[in-house]
């Protein structure tokens, strides 16, 4: 996984990161919405790739 935060002032910033997951020997992980790596059942993915982007505020 790979992230940046790029911060526009002190309390707003643009953040982005992108994670790839390569499956090998029977593994079955994939990048999802829950914490970390999580295994799927029956369909096994040779790779998994997640990324996520945004504008952050602080009030």
């Amino acid at each position: 996984a790979i992230g940046y935060v790029h911060n526009l002032s002190k309390r707003t910033a643009l953040y982005a990161t992108i994670a790839r997951v390569s499956n090998k020997n029977g593994a079955a992980l994939t990048v999802g919405a829950g914490p970390g790596f999580v295994t799927t059942g029956g369909f096994t993915p040779k790779t998994s790739t997640g990324y996520d982007f945004g504008i952050r505020h602080a009030f």
